[in-house]
């Protein structure tokens, strides 16, 4: 086997410190990466790592080959990358994480072009609305709205989106047009909490000196997703507040009708992160490039 793929799998090993781990990042069957691993072993002639029921963790010799390997395998990277920019072609997987919504309105309705001019490239996509460990995972291109975290990854704004208050009008029907921030003690929201975490159930928006302000609530419906935030939205069960972009064929053919335009949050910054600017794909690269004209049409 190729001593390259034979690194590649070390190194996923020791970032996940499990060989199931490591065979579902690769897709591999796990006695594929044991194996692996015990060739590498026998061709350096050095235990790599100690092996329990609980946990791998590196040996000595596997702690000192670690950081050369990286050096070797970003190397190998850099040297596609120079003879990809020579013959114009892109190759490989891009591996990407974003919002189920972002894909499906930004990304999806333009793959085929993206193809037309790359089709030896191909796309995995995870598309977890919660936060997730890039590194772990082996995503090239995060795409967050919102106020980022504090992290190591690399941000590359790609602009804020305007955002507007909606509800279906079967849900303003039932339950009266809200007039007022007081008129919505007797009104409902969809709550979005996504991945794990529990935010305080509320209606965002900027007052008339430029603050940000929250008003607590009532909500039936908690989801994680923005597909079945705006789902529940669509089905009259609460007032939801999303980029005016995203819900504009909505708004235009009266599936949705906009509520308290005076009361609205602030705009949502949008970003692409990724791990490491030296040692970008080409691909990748492009991809971003790509990604980021499409949001400007989008978001236009």
């Amino acid at each position: 086997m190729d001593k390259l793929e034979l690194l590649r799998r070390f190194v996923s090993v020791a970032d996940t410190g499990s060989f199931t781990e490591t065979a579902e990042r690769l897709n591999l069957p796990k006695s594929a990466v044991s194996s692996s691993i015990s060739k590498l072993e026998e061709h350096l002639n050095s235990r790599l790592l100690h092996r329990s029921t609980r946990r791998i963790t590196l040996t000595e010799a596997g702690k000192e080959l670690l950081p050369q390997a990286n050096t070797l395998l970003a190397e190998m990277i850099e040297l596609e990358n120079r003879f990809q920019q020579q013959n114009d072609t892109l190759n490989g997987l891009i591996r990407m994480d974003m919002p189920s919504r972002f894909f499906a309105s930004v990304v999806l309705p333009h793959l085929g072009d993206w193809y037309a001019q790359h089709p030896n490239t191909h796309i995995r996509l995870i598309g977890a609305d919660h936060r997730i460990d890039p590194i772990k995972e082996q995503v090239d291109i995060l795409v967050r709205a919102g106020k980022l975290e504090d992290s190591d990854l690399i941000a590359r704004p790609l602009g804020t989106m305007s955002m507007v208050n909606c509800a279906s009008p079967g849900y303003l029907n039932h339950h009266g047009t809200p007039a007022t921030i007081d008129d919505l003690s007797s009104h409902y929201v969809v709550d979005y909490s996504p991945g794990h975490s529990v935010q305080p159930d509320g209606f965002d928006y900027v007052d008339h000196h430029g603050k940000l302000q929250s008003v607590p609530v009532a909500n039936q419906i908690s989801v994680s997703t923005t597909d079945a935030y705006l789902g529940a939205a669509l089905h009259g069960l609460g007032i939801i507040q999303l980029p005016r972009a995203g819900v504009a064929g909505f708004l235009a053919s009266g599936v949705l009708v906009e509520v308290l335009p005076e009361y609205v949050c602030e705009p949502m910054p949008v970003a692409m992160l990724y791990t490491s600017r030296r040692y970008l794909p080409r691909r990748i690269d492009e991809f971003m490039n790509w990604l980021a004209t499409r949001f400007e049409q989008y978001n236009g």
